[in-house]
């Protein structure tokens, strides 16, 4: 017999990974596999066997716009402003995230007001794109509850961060594997796993590819800008057909010609990053090389104030006022905001239809030479 060929701990295993491909299927009727999931012996036996399992790659690809939180003068969020936003990302991008990268600011939220954000910014992006919920919590016990909330608001995926210890310092790759595949099999919706260090986990990319063969982990977000990782990480993974792998704004070309999915970024990045995917898809290289040359100055030349205020400064010249970062954390100085105005009116992002043409490099030598100033 075939059973009496393998460890009863494996075959017994198997049948548990079976089962829980029906209960997540189930979830959304009511079946609470994160109790189910305490019952796994050995979650490394688990990890082992789920390697070998086919994946069931999601379609999306491209543009993932992350939506930024805009807040009133008192500090509140400003749902009309937010609808605006939504509908700019919506011209743009191929997937939309909410409340799911630390540039959304969404960790000086209570976690009321953050479902109370994705609740009704997913009722107004209404369809058009698919929806990525943020989920990310220390505790897996909350990031099960965040994404079961989510998979109520019918999100089509939880992006989650690779999580630090609870007291701080790197997981082991042991601890990063237990976290996800507690996570994952419970969680009635598909997994963005988001590499963001600083605020979360920097693992090695034995670690990170390990992680990729875990059920139900469907998509990564790199956020290194390592060309060496990024390659290897696209080949391993995407190529593999363990996850679909995106990057961000820098690298977005490199990661379309190695075979990865696409790039996230916030608006209005979401516009150039249009660009070059549409310019890549019709196998036009110097239209994508063109546009993929603004990310070299916008947003870095601005970069010393972190992404909120440059992005946020920016979509004002669209006509969209987000506000400023939450406070006490500043915006960019009137200066630097005329400063980047001036950038996107000479490169004709603030055109209505399609931008014209320019001299990048005449954009770049107008700007001058001087430094941003901070404070």
């Amino acid at each position: 017999m075939f059973t009496s060929q393998i460890p009863n701990e494996y075959f017994l295993s198997f049948l548990y990974f079976l089962f829980s491909i029906f209960c997540a299927r189930s979830a959304r009727c009511g079946l609470r596999f994160a109790l189910l999931t305490r019952q796994i012996p050995n979650s490394r036996v688990l990890s082992r066997i789920m390697k070998t399992q086919p994946a069931s790659l999601p379609s999306i690809s491209g543009i993932i716009g992350a939506c930024l939180t805009p807040f009133d003068s008192q500090g509140r969020i400003d749902y009309d402003a937010l609808e605006k936003e939504i509908d700019f990302i919506v011209a743009d991008a191929d997937a939309i995230s909410i409340a799911a990268v630390e540039a959304a600011e969404y960790t000086v939220l209570s976690l009321e007001e953050r479902q109370e954000l994705m609740r009704r910014a997913t009722e107004m992006v209404d369809k058009r794109i698919p929806v990525i919920l943020g989920a990310s919590h220390p505790a897996p016990k909350k990031v099960i509850e965040l994404a079961e909330y989510c998979a109520g608001l019918d999100a089509d995926m939880v992006q989650v961060l690779m999580p630090l210890r609870p007291w701080g310092g790197q997981p082991s790759m042991q601890e990063l594997v237990d976290y996800f595949s507690e996570v994952a099999m419970a969680s009635p919706l598909p997994i963005v796993a988001y590499h963001n260090p600083g605020p979360g986990a920097d693992p090695n990319m034995e670690n990170t590819i390990q992680l990729s063969n875990i059920f139900n982990v469907s998509v990564f977000k790199e956020s290194s800008r390592d060309i060496v990782k990024i390659t290897r990480m696209i080949e391993e993974i995407e190529l593999s057909g363990n996850a679909r792998y995106f990057t961000t704004m820098q690298p977005l070309l490199m990661t379309l010609v190695m075979g990865g999915s696409g790039a996230t970024m916030p608006p209005p990045g979401t516009r150039i990053g249009a660009r070059v995917v549409k310019a890549f898809r019709e196998g036009d290289q110097e239209e994508a090389k063109y546009w993929q040359r603004f990310y070299s100055m916008f947003p870095a030349k601005w970069a010393a104030y972190g992404l909120p205020p440059v992005m946020k400064s920016a979509m004002k010249h669209f006509g969209v006022d987000l506000g400023d970062p939450v406070p006490p954390f500043k915006p960019v100085t009137p200066r630097d905001h005329a400063q980047i105005g001036e950038f996107l009116r000479q490169t004709g992002l603030l055109e209505e239809g399609e931008p014209s043409k320019v001299s990048f490099s005449e954009v770049v030598a107008n700007l001058g030479e001087e430094d941003t100033f901070i404070r």
